[in-house]
């Protein structure tokens, strides 16, 4: 099973590598990486107008058989960015990223006991000096607790946030806010409110991604050169660094695959000597059906074991419950239930507050996009919160944490249809 997790990275990893190829290319039925539709509306603060263009040559992206699978990610990524509460779960059953588990669950192993993941990180962290963090890029769940982890770790000495998808332009001086530029999955709301945290509590903010090209065939170029890259800006620099890194999948594993691939962690574990807390988000959480979901996943959630994001820990051996030799814990996730349209953990582990959209906010006819931005930053920046509405008598609800916001709602062509002001005590 470990192989074929590894080799489905590695198609994933392709996909990537195949869009930094035809990013300025045209490709067959004049298509272009969806990404690059509309680009100078979503720069400007507008995904609903990449992804209205997105549906619109939705039929030719489907026939083609270099963009099929890239345009539904990209398309499930924009969903998930726009507030629709499913929309990753819904990504995950996508042939590239699911996997057909057995049909029966598999008990948790009787010396393990569920402890809350942010008291296990907690402890852990005060033992090593880097904690690296998996994360699926399709589930913004798997990014909920990131605002509260960055302010637990800050009290134990850690000073330097670096992720996978951030832009060399978060370490400029002159950085604000996290905006287009700033790195693709920062344009969820989510990840870009724990850049926020990070940047008001003072964290160094360290880009590590590699835009050269290793050699033909050569599948651990990007991820030595990422760990090289940490070390040259980050340890060469401060030896004694606390460091929490996140990491895409299995960039986050420890230990190189059994067809040689060695991932960021591995290296970056042999180049600093620092033997990590590493942890691994997608696989504990949940799917479109019971066939996908891991066995001990469906287990524990339907014995009422997963209440809140969790880690297993054999308290005894000193040991969790984990991705075997690739990283140290698995974090379960706790099954979504929508409220308002809307996933109940943006309440439960991010502290977020529904509110009603303001009733002017609903004018306009078809697809809309509500947005909420704080006080003083620019619509180009990551909303707070963004929601897709398409009635006006759409009941969605807005997830705000504690602040003063400008609000407006805009269509496909950018058309501010309204604004107002808002303050959540």
């Amino acid at each position: 099973m470990k192989s074929k997790i590894v080799c489905g990275w590695l198609a994933v990893l392709f996909v990537q590598i195949l869009l930094v190829d035809c990013w300025c290319q045209i490709s067959e039925q004049n298509l272009v990486p969806p990404i690059m539709l509309k680009r100078d509306e979503l720069q400007a603060g507008n995904p609903l107008a990449t992804y209205s263009a997105m549906l619109d040559l939705e039929p030719q992206y489907l026939k083609s058989e270099r963009f099929e699978d890239f345009y539904r990610q990209t398309r499930f990524n924009f969903e998930e960015f726009m507030g629709l509460p499913l929309a990753g779960v819904q990504a995950m059953s996508l042939p590239s990223l699911h996997l057909r588990k057995p049909s029966v669950e598999t008990p948790i192993p009787e010396s393990y006991v569920a402890e809350t993941a942010l008291t296990v990180i907690e402890r852990e962290a005060r033992k090593t000096r880097l904690v690296i963090w998996g994360e699926e890029h399709h589930l913004p769940q798997t990014r909920s607790l990131y605002e509260a982890l960055l302010r637990l770790l800050w009290k134990q000495g850690y000073r330097y946030l670096a992720a996978e998808t951030f832009d060399d332009s978060v370490m400029s001086t002159d950085f604000r806010y996290p905006e287009f530029r700033s790195g693709y999955y920062l344009l969820d709301p989510v990840f870009a409110a724990a850049v926020r945290t990070a940047r008001g509590l003072g964290y160094k903010l360290v880009a590590y991604e590699t835009k050269e090209r290793g050699p033909a065939g050569d599948y651990s170029f990007r991820d030595r050169t990422q760990a090289e890259n940490i070390k040259a800006r980050i340890f060469d620099l401060d030896p004694q660094a606390k460091v929490f890194i996140i990491a895409g999948r299995l960039h986050a594993s420890e230990a190189p695959s059994p067809n040689g691939w060695t991932p960021m962690a591995s290296v970056l574990k042999k180049l600093t000597g620092i033997n990590p807390f590493t942890l691994y988000a997608p696989t504990m959480s949940q799917r479109q059906t019971p066939e996908e979901e891991d066995p001990e996943y469906r287990f524990a959630t339907s014995h009422g074991l997963v209440k809140e994001p969790t880690i297993f820990v054999d308290n005894a051996k000193g040991r969790f419950l984990g991705f075997e030799a690739y990283c140290d814990a698995y974090v379960f996730w706790p099954r979504i239930v929508v409220k308002e349209g809307r996933p109940d953990w943006m309440v439960k582990a991010m502290g977020r507050k529904p509110v009603r959209i303001p009733r002017q906010l609903l004018r306009g006819p078809g697809l809309r996009l509500v947005q909420v931005f704080r006080e003083g930053e620019p619509a180009s920046s990551i909303p707070i919160d963004q929601v897709l509405i398409d009635e006006r008598g759409d009941r969605k609800a807005l997830m705000l944490p504690k602040g003063r916001f400008w609000l407006r709602t805009i269509d496909r062509n950018s058309r501010i249809i309204a604004k107002a002001t808002t303050q959540r005590r």
